[in-house]
């Protein structure tokens, strides 16, 4: 009798994965993003009494700011999807606000996206997602480990699946007498390192690869074997083991585990079909919170930070490409590569680019040291420069265990990365270790924001370095850098000491900056510096009296 087939529901995030974060993001989602989204309603007098559990309601032509909005949230509730339109963080941090009140699950989706491109893309989602169905001998399809079960029963021997690097990722379990290859290969999630180089040297791997049928393998020190490749087109996706057990393997089992491992194949292509959708949800969430959009707590449950403690990395090149779109395509196999090693390691990290750097955020688990992050950054600096030929930088936020601080912790991170690179052994710089820096930073920036601060005597100074040639502004400079030792600083100056002691009395008498007062002082190496960075705010200062020089 054939099992009765069913249908595996969509959910809230394949479909996020399916659209693009760029277009659609959660603005809140208190039952998770499993939420399965079953059909798609637009919104009007009646939808919302029809509506059950799984719709995902459009919202056409409704505003944020309407009365209704917040008696629709509460009717629907959490397990019903509502998408608004809006058009700016006022209107998003308004729907948040409702959403959290009244509990429920609500969607936010850019101007660029039409409702019909939404509608048509739910309805396309939904229908499109393949059937769940068991084969012949009930193995759910999808299930690796039921497969090796249910290969492991035909051909009655042990199977163990590998990937392409040779780890094992599926194997049976009917209680078959195994040899110690086979007890070595499960308990280190590879083939022992001895067996491999017997396979490379005696020729049997290299055949296996070129082969498209099963290969005899006769180990010095275990049972005999079948193993094939398993194909996906030209690419090898893996290697399907089985070892001759009661039953010697004959030519009809190579003909049944050819057949298996075109199964293999193609539930290997659809897991990796999957793990690129997952793979693009995480970075698209990451992208929405960096850029202050998206919902912290949904990026939160979604890669399973929730309680851990992280920190995010920014990578940045040298030197960005020329023209609107060459950085953003430069940045693909750089965006592919840390990618790479933040999934190897972190399971729980997620990568994104954004206004053109990458930026990845790393779970700090308690059984790894806490400069593990650094030691990776510096790893994946030191790969794209051998590998790329491209020169990247990197600055690692402080560890937290808020995702509310995800998007200060960008900005954090992204002050460090504009400051000149001073020391090509420091390309990966940590917060921890240049917080002088990091303050420095931030309050130039905040500077640049207030111009009014600015004012007073040094803008004066400034003024007169530039309409009579003066030279106030690298001495004061000077004389900061030298920690107030007026002999050190007169000698990068290349001038006498009492030269540049009368400069500073002139600063004081001319200006009004008086060094020997300790708030003057700070106030006056915090504007030195901001001039001394930002040359250009030199233009926008009026003239003064030229009396004073």
């Amino acid at each position: 009798m054939t099992p009765q087939s069913r249908t595996a529901a969509l959910t809230l995030d394949t479909f996020l994965g399916l659209v693009g974060g760029d277009f659609v993001d959660v603005v809140h989602a208190p039952a998770g993003l499993g939420v399965p989204v079953v059909a798609v309603l637009i919104h009007d007098t009646s939808t919302a009494a029809q509506a059950s559990s799984g719709d995902l309601v459009l919202a056409i032509g409704v505003r944020v700011d309407d009365p209704d909005v917040e008696p629709l949230m509460k009717l629907l509730g959490r397990d019903i999807t509502l998408a608004f339109k809006i058009r700016d963080d006022a209107e998003r941090d308004r729907l948040r606000e409702l959403a959290t009140a009244t509990d429920a699950t609500v969607l936010a989706i850019a101007p660029e996206l039409s409702w019909d491109q939404l509608h048509v893309l739910a309805r396309r989602s939904i229908s499109s997602l393949a059937a769940v169905v068991p084969d012949e001998r009930g193995v759910p399809f999808g299930d690796l480990f039921a497969l090796a079960n249910s290969a492991a029963a035909a051909l009655e021997g042990p199977v163990i699946i590998d990937d392409e690097r040779m780890e094992v990722i599926a194997f049976s379990s009917l209680g078959d007498e195994i040899d110690e290859i086979r007890r070595q290969s499960i308990l280190q999630r590879r083939p022992p390192k001895d067996f491999i180089a017997w396979c490379e040297t005696t020729g049997v791997l290299p055949r296996v690869r070129q082969s498209l049928r099963p290969v005899r393998v006769v180990p010095p020190d275990g049972a005999t074997r079948l193993v094939t490749a398993i194909r996906g087109g030209s690419d090898i996706l893996g290697y399907i083991w089985v070892a001759e057990s009661e039953r010697e393997l004959d030519q009809h089992s190579e003909d049944l585990l050819a057949e298996i491992s075109r199964v293999a194949a193609l539930q290997l292509l659809r897991s990796r079909i999957s793990e690129d959708l997952d793979r693009r949800l995480r970075s698209d969430l990451l992208r929405n919170v960096l850029s202050g959009r998206g919902s912290p707590e949904t990026v939160a449950a979604r890669l399973g930070i929730e309680g851990l403690r992280f920190r995010l990395v920014s990578f940045s090149r040298d030197r960005p490409e020329p023209g609107p779109t060459a950085g953003q395509v430069a940045l693909r196999p750089l965006e592919d590569l840390v990618a790479l090693r933040v999934e190897a390691t972190h399971r729980r990290g997620a990568v994104t680019s954004c206004n053109g750097r990458i930026y990845a955020l790393f779970p700090v688990l308690e059984e790894r040291s806490a400069g593990e992050v650094t030691a990776l950054a510096n790893e994946i600096v030191g790969q794209a420069s051998r590998q790329l030929r491209v020169d990247l930088r990197a600055a690692v936020s402080e560890e937290t265990a808020d995702v509310e601080q995800i998007h200060d912790a960008r900005r954090a991170i992204d002050r460090l990365l504009n400051l000149p690179l001073l020391d090509e052994q420091r390309r990966v710089v940590c917060f921890e270790d240049s917080v002088a820096d990091a303050v420095m930073s931030e309050l130039t920036e905040l500077v640049l924001e207030r111009p009014r601060l600015l004012q007073g005597g040094v803008a004066g100074m400034v003024v007169s370095d530039r309409d009579r040639g003066t030279e106030y502004l690298s001495s004061l400079r000077a004389f900061f850098e030298a920690g107030g030792d007026l002999t050190a600083a007169a000698r990068t100056l290349y001038v006498h000491r009492n030269t540049l002691k009368y400069r500073l009395t002139r600063l004081r008498d001319a200006f009004g900056v008086d060094l020997e007062d300790p708030t003057q002082r700070l106030v006056a190496e915090l504007q030195v510096a901001v001039f001394t960075a930002h040359p250009e705010l030199q233009t926008g200062l009026q003239a003064t009296d030229p009396g004073a020089d």
